[in-house]
């Protein structure tokens, strides 16, 4: 089935780093057919609250790991865009040990649970090294999920494969009730080298997709970290990962 798409603005991070090319950047999004962008940050302006409504986008899911010193602040976010998720991620040195993982698991548990009560899901954002690191054969990310039962995954299928050394449909199978959304890529599956545009590269992203839960998913993010083509030329990546995600049925937009 489809599912609503939306964009990590990471992926445009090199086009809008002026206020006004900021502005220009996401009314192209609105107008290109993306439903919503990732957010992050502490707090919603006027004027972007603004660019929004003029865009037709929304907010899927925001960038923040709450404490119970500032989870108010978030839950207000959510109040005000209807988000239901906040996303966190970490670096490979969380995953060298297990009283590592563990401390990790502990800190996302906690937001989880401040979240929880208030129909809020913190999720944890995968890149390759959870599949890359081992402990006792079992991937860095098996061994921190289960230390934190509440926490939910926006598995990011592209870098879930490992480069292909990772069967992500089986991965995302397990965790389908866990994972409400999913970050999507493409790329040659080497490291280190930039990405395509969805459909483009030598990721099977149908077939992840088709692994989903979908009385649990709710987005298809696009994030590209790098593009092939330079990312002067990012919104040519955005267009063409639209198309083919809408085109394949795999998604649905505003156009």
């Amino acid at each position: 089935m489809p599912y609503p798409l939306s964009i990590q603005m990471y992926t445009v991070r090199d086009l809008t780093k002026t206020p006004e090319d900021r502005v220009k950047v996401i009314r192209e999004i609105g107008q290109i057919g993306y439903v919503a962008t990732e957010g992050g940050g502490g707090k919603l302006t006027d004027d972007t609250r603004q660019l929004y409504r003029e865009s037709g986008l929304k907010f899927s899911s925001w960038w923040a790991v709450p404490t119970a010193d500032n989870v108010q602040q978030f839950i207000d976010i959510a109040k005000e865009t209807g988000i239901t998720h906040f996303i966190g991620s970490d670096g490979p040195d969380k995953f060298k040990d297990e009283s590592s993982i563990k401390a990790l698991a502990e800190r996302y548990e906690t937001a989880a649970q401040l979240l929880k009560p208030h129909g809020l899901q913190q999720l944890y954002h995968n890149h390759y090294w959870e599949f890359d690191i081992k402990h006792d054969g079992r991937y860095a990310w098996d061994v921190f999920f289960d230390q934190a039962p509440t926490l939910g995954a926006e598995l990011d299928l592209y870098w879930a494969s490992n480069f292909g050394a990772v069967d992500v449909p089986a991965v995302l199978r397990k965790y389908a009730s866990r994972t409400p959304i999913v970050h999507v890529k493409d790329g040659p599956l080497v490291k280190d080298q930039p990405n395509t545009a969805v459909g483009k590269g030598k990721f099977d992203n149908k077939a992840a997709i088709a692994a989903a839960d979908p009385n649990v998913l709710k987005w298809l993010v696009v994030e590209l970290d790098n593009y092939v083509e330079g990312n002067d030329k990012m919104m040519d990546a955005v267009r063409d990962s639209y198309a083919y995600l809408t085109n394949a049925g795999l998604a649905t937009g505003q156009r």
